[in-house]
């Protein structure tokens, strides 16, 4: 079993005082005042990591161990305790507790290294110690740790950060970022000694090598040639069930298509009833308007009409005749007239309404027909969702399940194979050396590092970091395998001032993590990182100064959250606040240095 880590707490105990951070998935920010333990919050972790001995400081008085939590892969978690004076481990997973050893032994998982290492998938690996002698060293976790804990005076250095400048480590340390970033260790390596130059002691290796996969040969119980064979027809039946599975997976998507097409006319036949609906109910409306119009006018007709014919006679008041009275007087028009127009206006009144009813029998007659549709097209969705949900998604799953089988078988056949292939290349490297002199051997190198196009890819991975984080400049980035360093904008990284060397160390640590991840190579899975941001607080030349001027900063915590949440874990330890910007998704815990606000500091 392997995975990544996951740091959870860590804990300083003493007869009558304890302290206690805790750190979550994602991304973690430590900031604040100066001297309130920040820095020696990475030597802390370092130490409950396998690390010698931790830094003496006023602090410490009073406490007498610390204690690491952590948990791994299948939601396992563990506790790490130690004395602050240093010495073994005793580890506690549940209700057991039992003691992990410092010191590194090779393929054992009794000492804390080896535990680590079970846990990501790397223990039992090899790294080249001498490229001149061909001697190798077992990988302990103290390898990884400088590359996972980077601490102030590390990140700041103008050495490369794939090595601490020690150069009888540098071979040692380069081979650990070449496991890291192929997967591939050195066990392969044959150490050839000054005293041996017979090759007697790579004759013996390599029988014991060729007799091991001869075993397993044997209790796979297969031939070779049947291998092949097996491994030509999963050859074929994969590339027809690759097709099978693109078939019914375009079928679906067409089928899809089909269902998105018969929603959308469902939803504009549903918008269209709706706007048929208020249509009707407006010309509703207008129509009892009308209808109020033309009652008024007909009264109007009618009683003109009665005014204007009824006989004139003598006034029954003054008794005057009729030619002296004056009846119109006082009407603004002439009666007759009056009645003609109201006469023409329900003619126009009755014109309009027959146009209004028109209009609203065909709005009826498209509502009826709209309403067959709808039913006929919701009956249509049904039967293709069905079908989709019945019968195509089935049929595709179990196509890519079938595929998935025989892509398994092929890979494990092909392993099968692997172990014939390598049988045979060591039989011949073996036949090799029968056939050379007994005389002293030329003395050959080992080549130390990885191969240019490694390199490539992940300065192609450092330069997408910096473009993201706006780093001044094209980014343009390259690996120079002399100096062990990278090279950005035609400048060495080592050659900036201290502000940019720890921003750039910053983005090859977090590469590293992320191009294992992104290419399920081993890796702790957690990054610690101490200053990173170092040109915001204590800026050094005009190159650091300029940097101030720009959004690396937000753009630097926005990028983190993005892509470190519950499959990676990053702690960055700075003096200055994240920005108020990019405070949401950060579990941040601030050392205020002030006894009476918040926490004072680690300790």
């Amino acid at each position: 079993m392997s995975g990544y880590l996951r740091l959870d707490k860590l804990g300083f105990s003493g007869p009558s005082k304890r302290a206690e951070i805790s750190f979550s998935r994602g991304v973690n920010v430590i900031c604040g005042a100066s001297d309130t333990g920040k820095s020696f919050l990475a030597e802390a972790i370092d130490f409950m990591l396998g690390g010698s001995d931790l830094k003496e400081i006023p602090e410490r008085e009073g406490y007498s161990a610390l204690y690491l939590g952590l948990s791994g892969p299948e939601s396992e978690s563990w506790t790490f305790e130690r004395a602050i004076s240093g010495g073994n481990f005793i580890l506690r997973q549940g209700d057991t507790a039992h003691t992990l050893r410092q010191a590194h032994a090779h393929e054992r998982i009794d000492n804390v290294s080896g535990f680590l290492l079970e846990k990501i998938g790397l223990l039992g690996k090899r790294i080249l110690k001498s490229s001149a002698k061909s001697t190798t060293n077992s990988l302990s976790f103290r390898n990884l740790a400088r590359l996972v804990i980077v601490q102030e005076g590390e990140i700041q250095h103008k050495g490369s950060p794939f090595w601490g400048g020690q150069y009888t480590l540098k071979t040692a340390e380069l081979a650990t970022i070449k496991l890291l970033l192929t997967g591939i260790d050195d066990s392969a390596v044959v150490s050839v000694t000054a005293d041996e130059p017979d090759q007697t002691g790579q004759l013996m290796l390599l029988d014991e090598l060729i007799a091991d996969l001869a075993s397993e040969i044997t209790d796979m119980g297969e031939e070779k040639a049947e291998l092949e064979a097996q491994l030509e027809r999963l050859e074929t039946s994969a590339a027809e069930h690759r097709n099978s599975v693109a078939d019914a997976q375009l079928n679906l998507e067409d089928r899809m298509s089909q269902r998105r097409e018969l929603a959308n006319q469902s939803r504009e036949i549903t918008d269209r009833l709706d706007e048929i609906g208020e249509l009707l109910a407006r010309f509703e409306l207008l129509r009892e308007h009308y209808a109020v119009d033309r009652d008024r006018l007909q009264a109007i007709q009618e009683s003109g009409t009665l005014f204007a014919y009824v006989e004139r006679v003598a006034c029954p008041l003054c008794g005057a005749g009729p030619e002296a009275q004056h009846a119109d007087a006082d009407c603004d028009g002439n009666v007759a007239e009056i009645v003609e127009a109201a006469t023409a206006e329900i003619g126009k009144i009755e014109r309009l309404s027959e146009e209004l009813a028109s209009t609203v029998t065909q709005l009826r007659a498209e509502k009826d027909h709209l309403e067959d549709l709808q039913a006929t097209v919701v009956e249509a969705y049904a039967t293709v969702d069905g079908d989709i949900r019945q019968t195509m998604a089935p049929e595709v799953e179990a196509a890519r399940a079938k595929f998935t089988d025989i892509i398994e078988t092929r890979s494990a056949v092909r392993g099968f194979l692997a172990l014939f292939d390598r049988r045979d290349k060591l039989e011949a490297r073996r036949a090799d050396l029968d056939d050379v002199a007994a005389e002293p051997a030329e003395k050959t190198k080992v080549a130390v590092g990885f191969s240019e196009a490694v390199a490539h890819r992940f300065s192609l991975k450092v330069e997408q970091i910096l473009k993201a984080w706006n780093f001044p400049g094209e980014c343009r980035v390259h690996y120079d395998k002399d100096a062990s360093d990278f090279v950005i904008d035609g400048k060495p990284r080592g050659s900036r001032g201290k502000g940019l060397r720890a921003i750039t160390h910053a983005a090859v640590s977090i590469a590293l993590l992320e191009y294992c991840q992104e290419h399920g190579l081993p890796h702790p899975g957690f990054l610690v990182l101490d200053s990173p941001l170092l040109a915001y607080f204590k800026p050094e030349g005009d190159e650091d100064t300029a940097l101030q001027g720009t959004d690396l900063k937000e753009r630097f915590y926005s990028y983190l959250k993005a892509h470190h949440g519950d499959g990676s874990q990053v702690i960055v330890i700075e003096n200055q606040h994240p920005p108020d910007s990019e405070l949401e998704g950060l579990n941040l815990t601030i050392f205020t240095g002030n006894p009476t606000e918040g926490r004072f500091g680690l300790l």
